[in-house]
């Protein structure tokens, strides 16, 4: 059977699996020692960047530094010197991917601009890992994938997982049975593991396959500009408009009060001199409030999903606002707004729908979209350019009369298609 990287089809599925109390203490504990094995290799990056301005003028700070590039070079000397990695419980291929992990961190950070350097991650109430899935020769040989090596299924209701052994699962019954049905050999890759805040207990595989995952959609030679904004979800190029849900607004109160009642509780816990994690009412009332946070993002990505998959369906060709997120979160007076609107997530789903259906997606500059008649080319600006919450205007030139974020995802659409006449790119669009 192929390796994962030869395999012309890769795809993900989440499925929900129920441990037993031992096997969460396990989840648990290669959770953390996977956080203390990233941890500690940014705390010796840290230290010998500092050693190598010293070491020069100091024997001890040499010495140091030739013991720390030595000892945290790889995973086989991590778990010499540290030796509880090698202790019952243990997964080992935790380390290897707690390592691959801080070393992507730095490639991103290498290679993306505006990435900040591997930083220390915080001890919260969630628990996740790495492992991998390994082969026997056998297996390879019969090339049967999903049903041998470390990370096996079982049956549509339980699989095999690395140290941990038998766990019931549960997920969409369709997808668990397209696996079970696939003709051509599908290999399972990396496998995460994780206890959300909530307590609910998850496992993320990695497949590939020369087999399709997903059914390429039928070709409808249109294309769509999609404008996205805060007072709906989005508008796109033929005049249809998605109402934003704003399910955190909805959900606020609701939230508000739970999380006053956790802070209450906080704060008698701290009077009282308990701690957090022996305080039984604290830890009733954070999983409540860590539930309503749940709710509300599941809300948002089912609604995102199904929005998606329904532009992706009906269209060729998706043309979007090129949004930096993260510079737009920097005015506070937005930012909640757009939180809860999640238009990084939502473009990103469409993206990937876009590359698993056979469809065409492009990110556009939104520079001038706003200001420029679709109609004539006529661009707004000095005195006469739109202000912010005009939402109709007529334009002086040729006297178009427009909706602003119609005639916005207008000028989407057809940049969107004059970049792929201009790359050399021949679309039977309309």
């Amino acid at each position: 059977m192929k390796s994962m990287h030869d395999m012309f089809f890769r795809a993900g599925i989440v499925l929900r699996i129920y441990p037993s109390d031992r096997q969460k203490e396990i989840i648990r504990k290669n959770g953390s020692a996977s956080r203390f094995v990233y941890n500690r290799l940014v705390a010796v990056n840290q230290e010998i960047f500092l050693l190598k301005k010293t070491a020069h003028l100091s024997p001890a700070d040499r010495d140091r530094l030739s013991y720390l590039k030595n000892a945290y070079q790889d995973a086989v000397h991590i778990k010499n010197a540290v030796p509880f990695l090698s202790g019952d419980g243990i997964d080992s291929d935790m380390v290897l991917n707690a390592i691959k992990n801080y070393r992507s961190a730095w490639d991103m950070y290498r290679k993306v601009p505006g990435t900040r350097l591997p930083s220390f991650h915080k001890k919260g109430n969630d628990y996740s890992y790495k492992t991998s899935n390994h082969y026997t020769s056998k297996s390879l040989k019969n090339g049967i994938g999903l049903f041998e090596g470390s990370v096996r299924f079982l049956d549509k209701q339980h699989i095999h997982l690395p140290v941990l052994g038998r766990v019931r699962l549960k997920g969409s019954k369709q997808k668990i049975e397209s696996l079970f049905n696939r003709t051509s050999p599908t290999r399972i890759g990396s496998v995460k593991i994780w206890i959300d805040c909530a307590g609910d207990c998850f496992v993320s595989l990695a497949l590939g396959s020369d087999e399709p995952f997903e059914a390429y959609y039928p070709k409808t030679e249109s294309a769509c500009g999609i404008d996205m904004n805060l007072s709906n979800f989005l508008t796109d190029s033929e005049g249809n408009v998605v109402e934003n849900p704003r399910y955190l607004k909805n959900s606020e109160r609701k939230l508000i009060k739970a999380q006053r009642k956790l802070s209450n509780r906080k704060k008698r816990a701290e009077k009282e001199n308990r701690k957090f994690y022996e305080s039984k009412g604290y830890q009733e009332q954070r999983l409540k409030v860590a539930e309503i946070h749940r709710h509300i993002s599941r809300q948002r990505l089912n609604f995102q999903r199904t929005e998606a998959d329904k532009l992706v369906k009906s269209h060729d060709l998706l043309s979007v606002e090129d949004l930096k997120v993260k510079n737009l979160l920097k005015n506070h007076k937005v930012a909640k707004a757009i939180s809860d609107v999640s238009w990084g997530q939502f473009l990103r789903i469409l993206e990937q729908d876009c590359d698993k259906r056979g469809k065409l997606f492009i990110r556009i500059d939104p520079k001038y979209t706003t200001q420029t008649c679709s109609a004539c080319g006529n661009v707004m600006e000095g005195d006469s350019r739109i202000k912010l919450g005009t939402e109709e205007w007529t334009c002086p030139k040729c006297g178009v009369f427009h909706l602003r974020d119609v005639n916005a995802s207008v000028n989407i659409r057809n940049a969107g298609l004059a970049s792929f006449h201009e790359a050399g790119i021949a679309l039977n669009i309309t």
